[in-house]
């Protein structure tokens, strides 16, 4: 082969290679797209039918983990093929996304969810799953023993303040003296014992969690998430330092204050939690930063084609937008990690959990305008952001005024 026919074989493969990765980024797109879509019908589902049948008929099936892993698999080809590795923060923000999925695969596939009742004086062994409408009996290799259960309440009201189980836990020839409360759990050979409920009769009820593999792969993915975020931050310190830096001075204050209201206000007792106030105004400022974006884009319509002008407003609005999808996307999985010392289960496809998470999927679109570079386009841009907006709308306001779930009182 000459050099002229070399240079048109390369230039061939050029063009052939551009081709697939636009194909494969139009694939991933709508894929995407049909991920929200399933993933708002879900909340549907599980309003109309209940979180039971939502899990068993969306979020629980094949093809629903195929979709994930599907997307999952495009984004890693993707990410090879433009040499993500290059760029440490950016690739260590896809492994930390990838490292949360497999975890959740991980769960899903060899943990255990249970209850157990325990009555005074009675030891127990045996907890209960129940899974699509099926109740299976397990044993532990150790027992439980229920001394007493205390309701305590806020002193001079009968309002609840904390919910306790004084046990004994005997493993063989060894035996404790174990308290059990709200945001205070049992963890013993992998089993991790909740408080979860109690009757009239003095019983107490304990949810149980075995996941002895995906929590440690899930909080692997957590911790390299929360690093990334911080890099990627530090990384364009020179384009938003300022917005950046106001915005966590806001966090720390909002955070420090919902604090002081915790500590002097009697609120329910799974509210009673570290995570509570940090998981609040984290999310509070990544939603009135996403809020800011909205108006600017509004702003930027009001002169739609003064193209010098819709740009330096773009460029407003990319700068509260990187720190407002790190700090949902932390928001997010701080809740994850309460939900998990609470619950024993940090991903319960609860409808708020469902909607962030879709807000996230939405606003992390307009983050990939190299690979999208319908984003570069500042007038779509503007719109997408304003429209993008409803989904923060129906997280704070529609879930609770329409779909419920565990997350209906904040």
């Amino acid at each position: 082969m000459g050099r002229l026919g070399k240079r048109f074989f390369l230039e061939l493969c050029g063009i052939i290679n551009t081709d697939f990765m636009k194909y494969i980024r139009h694939i991933t797109s709508v894929l995407i797209i049909v991920l929200i879509a399933v993933l708002a019908a879900g909340t549907i589902v599980e309003k109309l039918h209940g979180s039971e049948f939502a899990l068993a008929h969306v979020y629980g099936t094949w093809w629903f983990v195929g979709l994930w892993a599907l997307v999952a698999g495009l984004m890693v080809y993707m990410a090879v093929k433009c040499r993500m590795w290059k760029r440490v923060a950016v690739c260590t923000l896809h492994t930390s996304i990838l490292l949360i999925l497999v975890g959740a695969l991980l769960t899903m596939l060899t943990g255990q969810h249970g209850r157990m009742k325990l009555e005074p004086n009675r030891p127990n062994s045996h907890f209960f799953i129940k899974d699509k409408g099926e109740i299976t009996k397990e044993a532990l290799p150790f027992s439980l023993t229920l001394d007493r259960f205390e309701i305590e309440t806020y002193e001079g009201s009968n309002k609840p303040k904390d919910y306790v189980s004084y046990l004994q836990l005997s493993d063989g020839e060894t035996q404790k003296d174990i308290v059990i409360s709200m945001n205070n759990i049992l963890k013993h050979r992998h089993y991790r014992f909740y408080q979860s409920d109690y009757d009239e009769q003095g019983n107490s009820v304990l949810d149980i969690a075995r996941d002895p593999w995906g929590i440690g792969v899930t909080y692997a993915g957590y911790a390299l998430l929360f690093f990334a975020l911080a890099a990627m931050l530090v990384e364009r310190r020179k384009a938003f330092l300022a917005v950046t830096i106001s915005w966590v001075s806001v966090l720390v204050v909002l955070t420090a204050l919902l604090h002081i209201r915790m500590m002097t206000r009697q609120l329910m007792p799974v509210l009673r939690s570290p995570f509570f106030s940090i998981h609040i105004s984290t999310i509070i400022t990544a939603y009135a930063l996403l809020i800011g974006i909205a108006i600017v884009g509004i702003i930027a319509l009001v002169k739609p084609k003064n193209r010098p002008r819709l740009e330096r407003l773009k460029s407003l609005s990319t700068a509260m937008l990187y720190p407002a999808v790190a700090l949902l996307a932390a928001g997010i999985f701080i809740g994850a990690i309460w939900a998990n010392v609470s619950w024993g289960n940090y991903w319960s496809w609860d409808p708020k959990e469902v909607w962030a998470l879709i807000t996230l999927l939405i606003y992390a679109a307009p983050l990939h305008e190299k690979g999208w570079k319908t984003f570069q386009k500042p007038l779509f841009f503007h719109i997408y952001c304003i429209l993008a907006i409803l989904s923060v709308v129906i997280t704070y306001f529609g879930v609770n005024l329409i779909l419920g779930g565990v997350h209906a009182y904040n």
